[in-house]
């Protein structure tokens, strides 16, 4: 608990930090440095009536910077996309490349992207293009953090002439992120999985003779919306089995299993590594029942959590003001105390629930 109240705590202070430490606007630059390089790109240098082709989002970080995963964890935001495009054409869903898993002070993992990345739509024109060209736009908006987190946008845009046959372009990039890309299960003669739930944790069996030959292996959760999730850690590990258990902090009470990553490679966060995409199962054995957590348990989630940012080097000159305050309301009157007591408790929660609706107006209009 004291661990959980830790982790939302530097979580918020994360998250704060996007508001507080940000500059305004669309720019992307911090001490005179470009952080983020955004760009349009196609696999086809031309389009074709009814053939459908692959565009991508390529964005370039400074060293040390990172953008984030459709998950982003304990902090960050997901990079958006959003296409201008004209009447009749289709859009796919964005294909995640497998991300890096980041680990930062106060046990706050992350799972993101560093140097570079790639996002890749698959896009269908229509029957008949009247046009001899066509400029196709999207409006994208990311997250790019080091010690900072700083928000940045753009506006960009890929033309490409109509023909009736095309050529591959940006062959060697389309295929290092193609490579990078999760797979789908395999069959059962290659891979089996079994999920079952003991109290608040959900634990998740694998059987499979290929991922013995990879020393690292970790779970990437992509949990439904309103379910919360703790840090996968595995349990049991021999040569041909793994069982890895993900705690549970928040999620309706059926929850059996939720989807995600199988992650292996010969080293964390290693080139080589891949993934298979394991979906939500419909029915397991359940062992326990998740305990409900009311109000007054994220109550005093919230107070362990206060009294440990206390223990942080940017609050520790904040006590220091106080107390001196304290000292100089020593010989004042009781009734005097009482009001700037209340004053002061009344202004933190004016604050706080200001920000909050603050956080719900943003979050309503996107």
């Amino acid at each position: 608990m004291m661990k959980s109240a830790f982790r939302l705590g530097a979580s918020a202070i994360v998250c704060l930090s996007i508001f507080a430490l940000a500059p305004q606007g669309k720019s992307q630059t911090y001490q005179g440095k470009e952080l983020v390089k955004a760009e349009l790109l196609a696999d086809t240098n031309a389009i074709v009536l009814g053939k459908p082709f692959t565009v991508g989002l390529l964005l370039r970080m400074a060293p040390g910077w990172h953008t984030y995963w459709k998950f982003s964890g304990d902090a960050g935001l997901p990079t958006e996309l959003k296409w201008k495009l004209p009447p009749g054409w289709k859009i796919g869903e964005i294909q995640w490349p497998i991300p890096l898993k980041t680990i930062d002070p106060g046990d706050i993992e992350t799972y993101g992207y560093e140097n570079e990345v790639l996002l890749m739509q698959e896009i269908t024109p229509p029957q008949k293009i009247d046009d001899p060209s066509v400029r196709l736009s999207a409006d994208a908006n990311w997250l790019v953090c080091e010690k900072i987190c700083i928000p940045g946008s753009a506006t960009l845009q890929l033309e490409l002439p109509k023909s009736a046959t095309s050529e591959a372009a940006n062959t060697e990039l389309f295929a290092r992120y193609r490579r990078l890309l999760p797979r789908t299960w395999p069959g059962s003669n290659v891979a089996t999985v079994n999920w079952s739930r003991t109290g608040p944790d959900l634990r998740l069996k694998v059987m499979s003779e290929t991922l013995g030959n990879y020393p690292t292996l970790d779970f990437f959760p992509l949990p439904e919306q309103g379910a919360v999730v703790g840090h996968p850690k595995i349990d049991s590990r021999n040569k041909n089995e793994v069982v890895l258990r993900i705690p549970i902090e928040s999620s309706a009470k059926n929850l059996s299993s939720i989807g995600g990553l199988i992650v292996f490679s010969q080293q964390p966060n290693g080139d080589d590594r891949a993934a298979w995409q394991i979906a939500s199962a419909p029915i397991v054995s359940a062992t326990g029942t998740a305990p409900a957590r009311g109000i007054f348990t994220f109550l005093l989630f919230g107070f362990l959590g206060g009294i440990i940012l206390n223990l942080m080097p940017c609050v520790l000159p904040v006590i220091s003001l106080k107390i001196f305050g304290f000292i100089q309301q020593a010989g004042q009157s009781r009734q005097k105390i009482l009001r700037s007591g209340l004053a002061f408790t009344t202004g933190i929660f004016v604050w706080f629930i200001a920000l909050a609706l603050l956080l719900i107006v943003l979050k309503s209009v996107g």
